[in-house]
């Protein structure tokens, strides 16, 4: 019989996509607080209308992107609690029945990079409770790379360097682990 082994540490990502001029949240720093309490590197605002008009009917024609990794590993049993604790948030700052921001979870490991979602299709695995997961970006050769649904602005190359910077800094944290 082959071991069977423990669930693999996983840096939290998640995208918050909003308008500029939204007045309701001081700082991102208490969102993501809410999702973990933990040190969390930032890239962004980065603008987000130009990729796609997905979210404009909900919150506005002109929105921004900022993108974080929680500097925390997090078991990958857990993924599928971020997501459910995600949608909360942004139910509990609905204005009028709309959301004022949208947060896409993910985790981020030495393989690849996946995003959290409720919806199934494919080439999501389902991870329970409602929960799918989204195989994003594989690391190979050293980088992460795209595959043919990954979304556009995972495919940006500022993105894709600000993730490769996070894998390295988490690989540190491993071996700083191990030697414990």
């Amino acid at each position: 019989m082959e071991y069977i082994a423990k669930a693999p540490p996983a840096l939290l990502f998640t995208a918050i996509t909003y308008p500029p001029d939204q007045k309701y949240i001081q700082s991102w720093d208490v969102i993501l607080h809410k999702l973990i309490k933990s040190d969390w590197d930032i890239i962004g605002p980065l603008p987000f209308s130009k990729i796609t008009h997905y979210y404009e009917e909900e919150m506005g024609e002109e929105l921004d992107k900022i993108y974080a990794v929680c500097l925390k590993p997090v078991s990958m049993e857990n993924a599928a609690g971020f997501k459910l604790k995600s949608n909360l948030i942004e139910d509990d700052y609905r204005v009028e029945g709309k959301r004022i921001f949208n947060i896409d979870p993910g985790v981020l490991t030495h393989f690849n990079f996946s995003l959290l979602t409720t919806k199934g299709y494919a080439h999501r695995l389902y991870l329970g409770q409602g929960i799918w997961s989204e195989l994003t970006l594989i690391y190979q050769d050293k980088h992460y790379h795209p595959l043919p649904w990954t979304y556009p602005d995972y495919k940006n190359p500022r993105i894709i360097e600000f993730l490769e910077r996070e894998r390295a800094t988490f690989k540190r944290l491993d071996v700083e682990m191990l030697r414990r």
